[in-house]
């Protein structure tokens, strides 16, 4: 993931939770993650990085609630149910197929995503320019396998 393209899904982040800062430090916001495991974790310390870089300091502002699924879509749409159910502020997603799976399977919590597939194709947003509903993130062509 390129910084310009993790700088825009930490904004989404950011603007997704009511924002870290305006929640003058007292709150930690839990973030659901799910991932398919494996070489997917570098985007998950991708992540890290960049809220380390903005300032948020992991266990003081927010907290990463990692769900490993090792590629079994039912258990992302599982894990999915289980954050939003634990109300976590929003749902992380590193690949496409997990992100439709999260939506498929939730119904009210924020979901950002890194896709390799063009999310607009998909229906996961509106457009580029507006996503409109309740996902945004990062478009990057060709990082699903």
């Amino acid at each position: 993931m390129t910084k310009a393209n993790l700088f825009w899904v930490l904004s989404a982040i950011l603007l997704t939770t009511a924002s870290f800062a305006d929640a003058q430090q007292r709150k930690i916001f839990r973030v659901g993650v799910i991932t398919t495991g494996g070489a997917w974790y570098q985007t998950i310390d991708g992540l890290r990085v960049g809220l380390r870089e903005l300032g948020l300091e992991e266990g003081k502002q927010f907290v990463l609630a990692i769900r490993d699924t090792k590629g079994d879509l039912k258990a992302a749409e599982e894990a999915a149910r289980n954050l939003e159910q634990e109300r976590v502020a929003l749902i992380y997603t590193t690949q496409t197929s997990v992100t439709i799976a999260a939506k498929r399977a939730t119904v009210e919590i924020p979901i950002v995503f890194c896709a390799g597939a063009d999310p607009v194709d998909l229906g996961l947003v509106e457009s580029f320019a507006h996503p409109g509903g309740r996902l945004t993130g990062v478009y990057e062509p060709g990082s699903d396998k």
